[in-house]
């Protein structure tokens, strides 16, 4: 059986090994359509611009991380946030998210539809983590969009230090962190020091 891939997924896909490999700055959307098996025309009738197929690419990979941000900021699973970013085999991933980073420093176009796309991304976290709160699963007290910004900063964080080279902890530590975090973002959990009863 021959599963035929369209042609938007095949754009993609090259585009995604082009950036990893040679930056946005380097990349040429003339490589990405000969890497696919295509002419340009394929795809400026797809997208915009380089900006937007960039966003294209690394869309796919935020939005992949959505369900385990969100059940880390419901106090859930915070290992397997920080996991999915600190694997081995997500480094193509940590350059795409980290080149469409940088290179939204740099062009205008870029810094537009990324900034639009995670402020989308950060209202539709800070609603579950209110929707949370009002379920009873995560304290009505704390700031439901600093929770957001924490559970989309960490990512990126870690996207960030990977790059510097920085050695980064391990799943186990990870693991016990994320207990922790989950404890202390559940209603009627005293901190440290607290007199509340359990």
């Amino acid at each position: 059986m021959v599963i035929m891939i369209d042609t938007r997924q095949r754009l993609l896909d090259a585009a995604a090994d082009v950036f990893a490999e040679r930056g946005y700055e380097g990349a040429t959307l003339a490589d990405i359509a000969r890497k696919a098996g295509f002419t340009t025309g394929a795809i400026y009738s797809r997208f915009r611009d380089k900006a937007e197929l960039l966003l294209a690419v690394v869309e796919r990979i935020l939005e992949s991380q959505q369900d385990a941000a969100v059940e880390a900021a419901t106090g859930h699973d915070l290992g397997a946030l920080a996991t999915r970013f600190t694997d081995a085999d997500s480094a193509a991933m940590r350059s795409l998210v980290l080149e469409a980073h940088v290179a939204a420093r740099r062009n205008p176009a870029v810094g537009e539809v990324l900034r639009r796309f995670q402020s989308e991304r950060l209202a539709a976290l800070t609603r579950t983590v209110k929707e949370a709160q009002s379920a009873g699963d995560v304290d009505p007290s704390v700031d439901a969009n600093a929770v957001a910004t924490l559970f989309m900063a960490i990512p990126l964080g870690l996207v960030l230090l990977d790059a510097a080279g920085v050695d980064l902890p391990s799943g186990t530590a990870w693991t016990s962190l994320a207990e922790h975090t989950a404890a202390s973002l559940r209603p009627d959990t005293p901190s440290k020091g607290s007199r509340r009863a359990r």
